[in-house]
C-alpha cells in the first residue's frame, strides 16, 4: 500500500488526530529524520508551537486552520 508523501500538511493531520503520538504515528512509514525534518519546517513557519522537543509539537491558530 502506498503511503502518502511526507510534508507539512501530513505533519500538521497527524498532530491534529494523534496529539503528542504524531511522531510515532510517523515514523511506522517514514524515516525518523524526514519526520524531524518536517516537524521542524511546520514550526519555524509557525503552524506549530512547542516546548521540550520540536517532534512533541501542538498546532498553534495558523496550523490547525491550515489543516482545518
Amino acid at each position: 500500500m502506498a503511503h502518502a508523501e511526507l510534508n507539512t500538511d501530513v505533519v500538521l493531520a497527524a498532530i491534529r488526530d494523534h496529539g503528542f503520538a504524531a511522531y510515532d504515528v510517523l515514523v511506522k512509514d517514514h524515516p525518523s529524520d524526514a519526520v524531524i525534518m518536517e516537524f521542524t519546517r511546520a514550526a519555524r513557519e509557525g503552524f506549530t508551537t512547542f516546548g521540550v522537543a520540536v517532534h512533541l509539537a501542538s498546532l498553534t491558530d495558523k496550523g490547525s486552520k491550515r489543516v482545518g
